[in-house]
């Protein structure tokens, strides 16, 4: 979810075209948002991405989509193979 994540920016905005204090305009606001690409990784992260895994986590729980690739590559491979997309397989 969006409130569980941890921001790593800041992005100063004006609170209106004159600069005058408690004047707050939300159509200035959105529009700085928009303009600065906020608004759309918000909208992305809301359905979940993007993901950032541990290289160890990712493994885990995607080596199931190159298992067969995987044991193609293994059986024309030499016994010291080591998979070129970084799964950590080894022949054998």
């Amino acid at each position: 979810r969006i409130d569980a994540t941890s921001p790593h920016y800041i992005r100063c905005l004006k609170p209106n075209d004159k600069l005058e204090p408690d004047n707050f305009d939300s159509a200035v606001i959105a529009e700085q948002l928009r303009c600065a690409g906020i608004l759309e990784a918000v909208r992305v992260s809301r359905v979940g991405y993007p993901q950032r895994y541990l290289h160890e986590r990712f493994v885990s729980r995607y080596q199931v989509l190159a298992m067969k690739e995987l044991s193609i590559r293994r059986k024309d491979a030499s016994s010291n193979f080591t998979s070129p997309v970084g799964f950590g397989f080894h022949g054998g």
